[in-house]
C-alpha cells in the first residue's frame, strides 16, 4: 500500500492545482455570465418626456454623479433628496435641498403617488411607479453552476482519497463520511435551487471550496473532532438560510433592531463577568459542557443593526447615534476580554458601513483619531499587546519564544513550494494553534501554494460579487449589509495570513470557513445569508411575483 499511496500522492499533488485553478478560471468566467437584468421599479419624467429610472427600492436625487437622478444643475445640491419606498408607499425626503411636491414645499418626509409633480430647483419631474413598461425578465437564463461543481466534486474526491490513503492504517470512520457528506450536500443544495428556479451558486462555489480545505486541514490535524466539524457545517447551512429569508423582510428587521443591538450588548455583558479566559482572551462562555464565542455572533449582529439604522440614516440621525453607541458598547466589552483582533474586524466594518451610508467626513475623521487615541491607551494598559507589536518585523530574532509561531509558519509554508507535501504530511500541525491561527501555513505546507492562493483568492471574489450585488440590490439594506459582511471577510483573511507569516502582528484571529471551529465556522455561514439576501432583485411591491431564473 505505501507504493500505492506514494504513486498517488505523487499523480495527485499536480492534479489538486490544476483543478484549483480550473476552479478559479470556472468562477471568473460564470461571474462575467451572470450579469441579471435590472428592473425599472419607478420613475421620474421631465416635461420633455426624458425618463430617470429607478431600479432600486432608494435612489438619491442630485448633481452628484453618483446619484440615482442626475439633475447637474449648479442650484441643485449634490444630494439634494433621497426617494425610497417604506411601509408600502413611496416616500421623499429632502437632504438639505428645497424640494416641491404637487406645488407645496415639503419639510418632512412625504408619500409620494404616482403622477406626483415634484419640482427640485426649476427642474420639475412627474412620478411613475405605475403602468411601467414590462421588461423581458423572463427569458433571462444564467449559467447553471453545474460544471464548476462537478470540477470541485472531483477536486473534493481526489482530495479525500489521498487523506484516506495517507492514515489507511488508523483511518478514522468520519474521514470519508465527511468527504461523503459534502458532495452529497451540495448536490442536493444544487438540486433544490434549480427546482425552486434560483440556481445562483457564485457565493457557495467559493465556500463550498474553502469549506472543503477546512475539512481537510481538520481531518489531518485532529480527526476526532471531524464530527463535530460536520455538525457545525450542518448548523451552520441551515442558520444562513433561516437569517437569508429572515432578511427579506427587511422593514421586520428594522422595527426590532434595538432588540437585535440589546440581546448582543447583554450576552457580551455576561461575557465579560463570567466568560472563560483561553489563549489570554476571555470571550468564551460556556454553558454546562458547550462553549461558544459570543464575539462571532457579535459580527452578525453588526451587520444586522448597522443595515438598519443606518439604512434611513439619510433623514435620521438619531438612527446613526444609536449605530454608534452600539458599536462603542461592543468594543468596550472586547477591550475588557482582551479581544483585540475583534475589535479590529469590527472598528473597520464599523467604517465602512459609515462610509457607504454617510459622506459625513468630520465625523468619521472624528471616529478615526478617538480608534487611535484608544489604542494608544490600550497598549499602555496591556503591556503584552505592546509586545506584539515589538515582535512584529523581528520575528527571526524571537524565533525561540516569541516568534517562534510566525517562523515556523514561513519555514513550513517555504518547505510546501507550489504542490504541498501531502495532507497530514507537514511538521506545522505540531505547532499550537497550527489549524486555527496559523492555518494558512498548513495550507502552503501541505497542500501547495497554489492551492493555498486560490483559497485566498475566493475571498477577493466575494469582495467582487459583494460590490456588484451593491449596484443591483433591491434597497440600501442589502447594499451595506453584503458589502459590510465581504469586508469582515477579506480584513479577516488578511490579518489570519498576513499576521501568521509577520506582514502584520499576530492577533489570533481564525481563516473563516477554513480552521478549525465551531462558533466561528457557524458565524462564516451566517455572513453568507447577507449574500444570499442580496440576491433578490427589486421588482416593485410584489418582489416575489418576478422570476429570474
Amino acid at each position: 500500500m505505501e507504493t500505492v499511496y506514494a504513486l498517488y500522492l505523487a499523480i495527485s499533488r499536480w492534479v489538486l492545482p490544476l483543478l484549483s485553478c480550473l476552479l478559479v478560471f470556472l468562477w471568473i468566467r460564470y461571474f462575467r455570465l451572470s450579469r441579471p437584468p435590472r428592473q425599472t421599479v419607478a420613475r421620474f419624467v421631465t416635461r420633455e418626456g426624458d425618463p430617470s429610472n429607478l431600479y432600486a427600492q432608494e435612489g438619491l436625487i442630485g448633481r452628484s454623479k453618483h446619484c440615482d437622478i442626475l439633475l447637474p444643475l449648479p442650484t441643485v445640491e449634490k444630494r439634494h433628496a433621497v426617494v425610497y419606498q417604506k411601509k408600502g408607499n413611496w416616500w421623499i425626503a429632502s437632504l438639505g435641498g428645497e424640494v416641491w411636491v404637487n406645488e407645496e414645499y415639503i419639510e418632512e418626509e412625504t408619500i409620494l403617488l404616482h403622477g406626483d409633480m415634484v419640482a427640485i430647483a426649476e427642474q420639475e419631474l412627474m412620478f411613475e411607479c405605475n403602468d411601467l413598461e414590462e421588461e423581458d425578465v423572463y427569458s433571462y437564463r444564467m449559467p447553471s453552476g453545474a460544471l464548476s461543481l462537478i470540477v470541485l466534486t472531483v477536486f473534493q474526491l481526489v482530495m479525500g482519497g489521498q487523506i484516506c490513503l495517507r492514515f489507511l492504517d488508523a483511518l478514522p470512520t468520519m474521514l470519508p463520511i465527511c468527504f461523503g457528506a459534502l458532495v452529497v450536500g451540495q448536490w442536493i443544495y444544487f438540486a433544490a435551487t434549480r427546482l425552486m428556479h434560483r440556481p445562483m451558486l457564485l457565493a457557495e462555489l467559493p465556500i463550498l471550496y474553502l469549506v472543503t480545505l477546512g475539512t481537510a486541514v481538520c481531518a489531518c490535524a485532529t480527526p476526532d473532532v471531524l464530527l463535530k466539524q460536520l455538525f457545525c457545517i450542518g448548523v451552520g447551512v441551515v442558520g444562513c438560510l433561516c437569517l437569508a429569508f429572515l432578511l427579506r423582510y427587511h422593514e421586520f428587521c428594522y422595527g426590532a433592531r434595538y432588540v437585535f443591538a440589546l440581546i448582543t450588548v447583554g450576552v457580551m455583558a455576561v461575557t465579560v463577568v463570567f466568560g472563560t479566559r483561553i489563549y489570554g482572551a476571555r470571550n468564551w462562555l460556556s454553558i454546562g459542557s458547550y462553549s461558544f464565542q459570543p464575539s462571532e455572533f457579535a459580527k452578525v449582529a453588526l451587520l444586522l443593526v448597522g443595515g438598519c439604522c443606518l439604512y434611513v440614516s439619510l433623514t435620521k440621525w438619531k438612527n446613526r447615534w444609536f449605530f454608534l453607541f452600539f458599536c462603542a458598547a461592543v468594543m468596550g466589552t472586547l477591550v475588557l476580554m482582551v479581544d483585540f483582533g475583534a475589535i479590529a474586524i469590527f472598528f473597520v466594518t464599523m467604517l465602512v458601513i459609515l462610509l457607504m451610508r454617510m459622506t459625513d467626513w468630520r465625523l468619521v475623521t472624528a471616529i478615526g483619531l478617538g480608534a487611535v487615541a484608544a489604542g494608544t491607551v490600550v497598549l499602555l494598559l496591556y503591556p503584552h499587546i505592546a509586545d506584539r507589536f515589538s515582535v512584529w518585523t523581528n520575528v527571526w530574532q524571537y524565533a525561540s519564544s516569541t516568534g517562534y509561531q510566525q517562523t515556523r509558519t514561513m519555514i513550513a509554508a517555504a518547505s510546501g513550494g507550489l504542490l504541498g507535501v501531502g495532507g497530514g504530511n507537514g511538521t506545522l500541525l505540531s505547532v499550537a494553534a497550527a489549524d486555527t491561527d496559523l492555518v494558512f501555513g498548513v495550507l502552503c505546507e501541505e497542500w501547495g501554494g497554489i492551492i493555498a492562493l486560490c483559497a485566498a483568492m475566493c475571498f477577493v471574489a466575494l469582495g467582487f460579487y459583494a460590490v456588484r450585488l451593491a449596484r443591483f440590490a433591491a434597497c440600501g439594506f442589502y447594499a451595506t449589509t453584503v458589502c459590510g459582511a465581504a469586508v469582515m471577510m477579506l480584513f479577516q483573511t488578511a490579518l489570519n495570513i498576513f499576521g501568521s507569516t509577520d506582514l502584520l502582528p499576530l492577533t489570533g484571529v481564525t481563516m473563516m470557513f477554513v480552521s478549525r471551529g465551531g462558533t466561528s465556522l457557524i458565524a462564516a455561514f451566517l455572513l453568507l445569508a447577507f449574500f444570499k439576501a442580496a440576491e433578490r432583485p427589486a421588482c416593485g411591491l410584489e418582489t416575489e411575483r418576478r422570476r429570474y431564473y
